[in-house]
């Protein structure tokens, strides 16, 4: 089965952050209806869904960025690919970002002791907090409208402790020796924060809100949200994107709002300093203080896993957020995948169409695979029928993109690697035609035939094509068997030739002459 684990910080969700309901409710619209697919009934009580990316697909596809990187695009040139239309330019330095830091739940701030560390009131009167054994943690906690220090002893009684901060006013926590704040977390685990840290009262309860440097902040971020491992220049494009949508979201927040942001996905991403790797740092330093601008205005660089090979569009308002084919999304992996729904839990979903009769793709918006990401959803049973949207039947049963298919019930032999490659190129629609046989198992992979082409797959380097004569010389070789392995990539068609990469080599087919097989 071909679904892959994708990490955490790429499970990124379409953005939802304060005062970004009004500025992302056209960039999560949808485009024009496109035409319906056929019904399809449940075969052994069950139906399969097939489908590519993770995420929205709208803006940078990470792993796209990824592929791009190796294909030799810089970092402003990822940019300007999902970006198109849009300009580099610069934030002034310095620039204070306030994050929420939403698991802090206790509404209070509590601190592990640390030498250095104050509490200062928005006046700029501060109190030194004593270490020692008598300090097991410090507490800004929330009395009615003002604000109390205090510390617990190792017995857990908490103690105030008498001070001149105004206890009306706004209360941080800072260490200008370390530049770092140990926050002691409601589940008993501390998180390190650079900056300082601020119980901010929201209604009748109250918030831990962490002030940071812009740059410092990404730190936290960007390797939340990409591999620092991942190619130099994908992980400074992440960089860019992350810094302007932040810088974004931070330009549109009410003037009485107590945050900027969040932490979590509903936002992006940020750790502190649990997270923090020397190639992200040096990704974000060699980017420092860019941002993606369209018309001089700050732009919306919402980004996600991986598009599926086809990003959205975010609709008129977002012209910089465009459909468009994407050759660089699956270079790094085969982002099909599939998923089998049996009729009980469709039932239970939709109790009131009574016993599964079919599930019909009634709108898509007409860009990309499959005829474009699914926009209606029509189920419909003995007892009747509902029509959902795309977006609320991928939310109700945990599909990674509103990019599928619905093809018929849980036979595993449509849900391979190379079987939802196929249907991705457009199944039988498609070039390739129906394959030759049944799929073969080689070399720990497998092979899907066609009458002038093979999908090949491994688990360590998913499902690719190949074709022509770089698929002749392959063959010949001894495919999978042969000491070239299985390919890493589908073939490459450039003015000289074609060209596939292999696991140890590669195989380069002029456009008059015979192929050159190198290894290594």
């Amino acid at each position: 089965m071909l679904i892959h684990p994708a990490p955490t910080a790429l499970l990124r969700a379409a953005t939802a952050a304060v005062g970004v309901a009004a500025l992302t409710a056209g960039a999560l619209g949808s485009a024009v209806p496109a035409h319906a697919d056929a019904a399809v009934s449940p075969k052994k009580s069950a139906i399969t869904i097939v489908g590519a990316g993770w995420g929205h697909g709208k803006g940078m596809s990470q792993y796209g960025a990824y592929g791009a990187a190796t294909k030799g695009l810089k970092y402003d040139e990822i940019i300007d690919f999902y970006y198109p239309g849009t300009t580099l330019d610069e934030l002034p330095g310095g620039n204070v970002i306030r994050v929420w830091i939403t698991a802090d739940t206790d509404k209070s701030l509590a601190v592990r002791p640390v030498a250095g560390q104050k509490v200062v009131d928005s006046k700029g009167v501060s109190v030194t907090l004593p270490t020692g054994k008598k300090y097991n943690k410090w507490r800004i906690s929330r009395s009615g409208d003002k604000r109390v220090l205090a510390y617990r002893d190792p017995k857990g009684t908490y103690t105030r402790l008498s001070n001149k901060l105004d206890p009306k006013r706004v209360w941080y926590i800072q260490n200008s020796k370390t530049g770092t704040v140990k926050l002691a977390m409601p589940n008993g685990n501390t998180k390190t924060y650079r900056g300082k840290l601020a119980l901010r009262f929201s209604g009748t309860g109250a918030r831990t809100v962490n002030y940071v440097s812009m740059e410092t902040y990404l730190r936290g971020v960007v390797p939340a949200e990409m591999p620092a491992s991942w190619s130099a220049e994908a992980v400074k494009a992440q960089a860019v994107a992350a810094r302007t949508y932040a810088a974004k979201l931070r330009s549109v927040v009410s003037s009485g709002s107590i945050y900027d942001l969040c932490d979590t996905t509903a936002c992006q991403v940020y750790r502190g300093v649990a997270v923090e790797q020397p190639a992200s740092d040096k990704a974000i330093s060699g980017t420092a203080n860019k941002v993606v601008e369209y018309k001089d205005k700050l732009a919306l660089t919402m980004f996600s896993s991986s598009n599926g090979g086809w990003s959205a569009s975010a609709g008129a308002d977002y012209p910089y957020l465009k459909a468009k084919k994407d050759p660089y999304d699956g270079l790094k992996r085969d982002q099909t995948w599939s998923v089998t729904l049996s009729s009980a839990k469709i039932q239970k979903a939709y109790t009131s169409v009574g016993t599964l009769k079919s599930v019909q793709i009634t709108d898509r918006d007409g860009d990309g695979t499959y005829g474009g990401r699914v926009e209606k959803v029509k189920i419909t049973g003995a007892k009747g029928s509902v029509t959902v949207t795309g977006a609320s039947f991928k939310s109700k049963f945990g599909l990674k993109e509103r990019l599928f298919k619905v093809i018929g019930g849980g036979d595993p032999a449509t849900t391979t690697a190379n079987y939802l490659h196929w249907q991705a190129l457009g199944g039988t629609a498609s070039n390739l035609g129906e394959p030759t046989g049944a799929e073969k198992v080689v070399a720990g992979g497998s092979v899907l035939a066609f009458p002038n082409a093979d999908l090949w797959w491994s688990p360590d380097t998913g499902s690719h094509l190949l074709t022509g004569p770089v698929r002749a010389a392959y063959n010949d070789l001894g495919g999978a068997t042969s000491k070239l392995g299985f390919p890493k990539t589908d073939v490459v068609t450039s003015d000289t030739g074609t060209s596939a990469d292999f696991e140890l080599g590669r195989i380069a087919c002029p456009t008059s002459g015979d192929c050159v097989v190198s290894y290594g």
